[in-house]
């Protein structure tokens, strides 16, 4: 496939009366676009104890690593990078059993202020991202640059509510074969007679009532994770993956004996799934007692 050149122009988004209320419903809409994974939203606005608002706090619902996401259009100044700072440090000490990571998102990093963040990176977890915003031939594009990243050091825990959303969502966040395997998995829950609550949230599909135990994402790439959180007892947790485990069934370990397991068709289709059944039953009625 042959490719042609399009001239094009690097503008400000100010110049084509986009402000940044509109960026940062723009990335609430589909954190991936800042290239930092398949990222959720938790909050956008987030009130903090020391006054002021965090733009939005994002969630990876595989590692359960939070971002702190400050956005700035222009270059980037002082005010910003304390902000940036100070939000990830409340919410840090707010969900104390995860792993923060503060992002400055600006138009323009200067180079003064990069190699302040530099240095601070060097003992805090800041990515910077660089906004460049491209005309084509009456359109525009958005593009994305981490200029500076960090090293990974993931952990987990519970998740606060999101935003209500509802199926519809989910299917534009993530794919239709995703969404075919969660169909597929609440025919097998309805198969086994078991009725659960689902409650369709911006960070997930909760399995819901009093606990909230567990959590399902449907993934871009076509599969869904199914997350077990710490509301379970400990040793429930901990004989499902024993069996799981057992069974050959991929299960990525957090912190606190909590879990979560790929699901896919094949997941559903053999044993492992009689094991995912008896737990969400266990779930659910410990919910009811």
């Amino acid at each position: 496939m042959s490719f042609e050149y399009q001239k094009h122009q690097q503008v400000s988004l100010r110049e084509l009366g986009k402000n940044e209320k509109w960026l940062q419903d723009y990335i609430a809409a589909d954190p991936s676009v800042l290239g930092l994974g398949d990222l959720t939203l938790y909050r956008k606005e987030l009130s903090q104890s020391t006054g002021g608002r965090l733009d939005m706090l994002l969630n990876d619902p595989e590692t359960a690593m939070m971002y702190e996401v400050e956005i700035m259009l222009g270059a980037n100044d002082p005010s910003h990078i304390i902000r940036t700072i100070e939000y990830w440090d409340v919410e840090s000490r707010r969900y104390r059993d995860r792993e923060h990571r503060a992002v400055i998102v600006a138009e323009e990093i200067t180079n003064r202020f990069f190699n302040v963040i530099w240095l601070l990176n060097r003992s805090l977890p800041i990515i910077a991202i660089q906004l460049n915003t491209l005309t084509i031939e009456g359109k525009f594009l958005l593009h994305f640059t981490k200029v500076l990243d960090i090293y990974e050091t993931p952990d987990s825990g519970d998740d606060p509510p999101g935003e209500t959303v509802d199926e519809e969502y989910w299917l534009r966040r993530s794919s239709p074969q995703a969404m075919t395997v969660f169909q597929l998995f609440k025919k097998v829950l309805e198969d086994h007679s078991i009725q659960v609550k689902l409650n369709f949230r911006q960070d997930g599909i909760a399995l819901a009532g009093k606990l909230n135990f567990a959590r399902i994402t449907p993934r871009k790439s076509g599969y869904c994770l199914l997350y077990f959180n710490k509301r379970l007892p400990e040793d429930v947790r901990k004989e499902a993956r024993e069996k799981l485990k057992s069974g050959e069934v991929p299960v990525q370990e957090m912190s606190g004996e909590r879990f979560s397991v790929r699901l896919d068709k094949k997941t559903l289709n053999d044993q492992s799934a009689e094991i995912l059944v008896d737990l969400i039953r266990r779930g659910v009625k410990l919910d009811a007692d």
